[in-house]
């Protein structure tokens, strides 16, 4: 468990350090809905964390904020659970009060948790 606790919180850094590439820098904004912005930094960290959290458990389920959902997640029993750039809003603004959110819950529980 502390190995993957170890791997999960390089992921969170790796994604972070995605994230201080374009903070405060000029980029594009989408809207997911009315009011829910998704900028480069969410995409790219997303598929940073996805690459590194399942590169040595490919046979576990994936749930991200920025990613189109997969109903197979459902059957898996470890699921890691992500926010690339849990608080969006804040980061757009500047505001540096926004965080890599990671977990990985194993039959509804979760059992390792990194921001």
């Amino acid at each position: 468990m502390k190995d993957l606790l170890q791997h999960t919180i390089a992921a969170a850094k790796a994604a972070g350090a995605i994230t201080l590439k374009y903070y405060g820098g000029k980029y594009q904004i989408e809207r997911k809905e009315r009011d829910d912005p998704v900028t480069v930094a969410d995409l790219e960290a997303d598929a940073c964390l996805r690459e590194m959290l399942l590169e040595d458990h490919p046979d576990y389920g994936w749930l991200s904020e920025e990613t189109v959902d997969a109903p197979e997640r459902l059957t898996r029993e470890r699921v890691w659970i992500v926010d690339p750039i849990d608080g969006t809003r804040e980061f757009v603004e500047e505001i540096p009060e926004y965080v890599v959110s990671i977990a990985l819950v194993e039959s509804g529980e979760p059992i390792v948790g990194v921001i």
